[in-house]
């Protein structure tokens, strides 16, 4: 890789100002390529080169329609893509199965490493990391590798998005238990497939699934009682079969009786985060009787199927936002806190700005939130005329909200990819049989991040971790932050940087650009000529003057005293570094 000392300091300096500065670049009423701009970039990953002036021209409300309905956007190269992934066409029940083993096998490891059999330790080792093994790591980086290619390829800019943001409201963490066998089935059969549909399904189809289930622990959450022997043997064999631990060579009689009882992590960022939001009015009393309400809400952990145990179910009489639930409900409990919290003016409100906020601006208009909330209520949730009233709204393409956000680290990366035409390339795998995409899993996983590190080449996914964002790994369950700002450093700014000058000078692995086809015409000895060329392409328009001033000063360096070529790549890696790229 080129290091990053091959800018000037200067012109890093200037950038770094103008990507600190996070002023609206545009006061002006936008024109027509600008509309277009601004939409493909919040609605979509950024234009392609030659984009904004084609849906310029076919009008940009037009094109907003379309994106609307993407069931009738034809989706080829997306497609195609996504075809040859084997593993996220495992049912869930597969998964599970493979996770179990997986577990089994990596219990198998310690052991023979705590007793020094070092020899039993490499086979185990070697067999874990054979292709036809490594099966829930393969799915996970299979399921990254989804997500970036549509986010590059496919016509359905807004629907990827769309994804990508119920699953952020939604949050699972890949890291923890059984979401890592959970989460390619969470995104493709439960958010996927809501996104266009009604919230009161999406929020149940959640609520369901096995990746929130654990997620948030509520696959554990029961009426306060003692487990007899009969159970409490189904519950052992139950964690074993999800920890991957074997079977006891002699069943052991417990130490003490085990005993279930409450958990109330969902029922809280249900209310907190999923619904209501802090200031919905609710109280603690509402989260104990919300979990209560959800209690026996599990799942079979052999396939992650959902199951209700109403032996564990809390079937006394409840009272939830002052609505009286009598006693003896059992699973309908939870069905009427869905209906009743997706219902909810406070819920309205949330989704309303959280929406704003990710599609307009960090602190989004108070008039606007509360016009696309009105939506959300008169619609009863129905979240295609939701996204209507919010994205052909007058606020949406309003100057002071033009650039005014900044890029995430996956933003970033597929806008990039799409802004020069990259094109996916096969790429072997970094070590041993271990496949490519099991290791950019582990690497997202936390493994192996320092041989990582070293080495030469790194595929798109690997560099986003470097950057910080790697997906389904996020811990907290607010997901990532829809405040820009968050993304906004001097260090995340290098790191960019990097990147661009990686995918500009051909050493990211599975990602090819040719720097010179985006400048067709373009007199290559001619500095403005390139510089203006690599703008209209990359921009869609002509950057600001300090920008230009920025690039102009890189694009033909002296050498001992004589004028040199414009270093294209070199140029294209700062104009994907610019201000007015690395917003949106």
């Amino acid at each position: 890789m080129r290091p990053i000392r091959a800018f000037r300091p200067e012109a890093l300096l200037a950038l770094a100002l103008g990507l600190f500065a996070l002023i609206p670049l545009h006061a002006a009423a936008p024109t027509a390529e600008e509309r277009a701009a601004h939409a493909l970039n919040r609605l979509g990953y950024g234009p392609r080169p030659g984009e904004v002036a084609k849906v310029a021209e076919l009008g940009v409300e037009k094109w907003i329609r379309l994106q609307l309905e993407p069931e009738k956007i034809p989706d080829a190269a997306a497609d195609a893509v996504v075809a040859e992934l084997k593993n996220i066409k495992l049912t869930p029940a597969e998964l599970f199965k493979a996770y179990q083993t997986e577990q089994q096998a990596q219990n198998r490891l310690q052991r023979a490493r705590a007793q020094n059999d070092f020899e039993k330790a490499g086979e185990i080792r070697a067999a874990m990391m054979d292709r036809e093994n490594a099966v829930v790591a393969q799915a996970l980086g299979e399921l990254q590798h989804a997500k970036l290619a549509r986010a590059v390829l496919s016509e359905r800019q807004l629907e990827q998005v769309l994804v990508d943001f119920w699953f952020n409201h939604f949050n699972v963490d890949a890291r923890k238990r059984q979401v890592r066998a959970a989460v390619v089935s969470y995104e493709q059969d439960v958010i996927r497939p809501h996104v266009f549909g009604n919230f009161r399904d999406l929020l149940g189809a959640t609520a369901k699934s096995a990746a929130m289930l654990v997620y948030l622990d509520n696959f554990q959450s029961s009426r306060e009682r003692e487990v007899g022997k009969v159970e409490q043997a189904m519950v052992e064999r139950a964690r074993r079969a999800a920890t991957g631990e074997e079977p006891a060579a002699e069943a052991e009689a417990p130490a003490a009786p085990m005993k279930r009882g409450l958990n109330e992590n969902y029922g809280r960022e249900l209310l907190e985060l999923h619904t209501l939001g802090v200031d919905g009015g609710y109280e603690q009393k509402d989260v104990q009787e919300v979990a209560r309400a959800l209690t026996g809400w599990t799942i079979n952990p052999r396939t992650g199927e959902f199951l209700f145990r109403r032996a564990w179910h809390d079937e006394g009489p409840k009272k939830i936002l002052g609505v009286e639930f009598a006693g003896g409900g059992g699973m309908k409990d939870g069905e009427k806190v869905l209906d009743l919290l997706a219902e909810h003016p406070a819920t309205a409100k949330r989704i309303a700005t959280k929406l704003c906020q990710r599609f307009v601006a960090d602190e989004p208009p108070a008039a606007l939130v509360d016009r696309v909330a009105r939506a959300f209520r008169e619609s009863r949730g129905d979240l295609r005329k939701t996204y209507e009233a919010l994205f052909l709204d007058p606020e949406f393409f309003a100057p002071a909200h033009l650039g005014a956000k900044t890029k995430s680290p996956f933003e970033f990366a597929a806008s990039s990819l799409r802004a020069t035409g990259a094109q996916f390339v096969e790429t072997e795998s970094y070590r041993d049989r271990l496949p490519l995409r099991a290791v950019e899993a582990g690497a997202a996983l936390g493994r192996g991040g320092d041989r990582l590190a070293r080495a030469p080449r790194k595929t798109v996914m690997l560099h986003l971790v470097e950057l910080g964002q790697s997906a389904y790994v996020w811990s907290p369950p607010t997901g990532f932050p829809e405040d820009s700002t968050h993304w906004v450093s001097a260090g995340a700014l290098v790191s960019r940087l990097n990147f661009a000058l990686a995918l500009t000078g051909g050493q990211v692995a599975d990602a090819k650009v040719k720097p010179r086809a985006l400048i067709p015409g373009a007199d290559p000895e001619r500095p403005e000529a390139v510089v203006s060329a690599l703008s209209r392409a990359v921009l869609g328009r002509e950057p600001s003057p300090s920008t230009r001033r920025v690039l102009l000063e890189q694009a033909a360096p002296s050498r001992e005293g004589e004028p040199t070529l414009p270093d294209v790549p070199k140029l294209l890696a700062l104009m994907l570094g610019s201000p007015e790229f690395q917003r949106r």
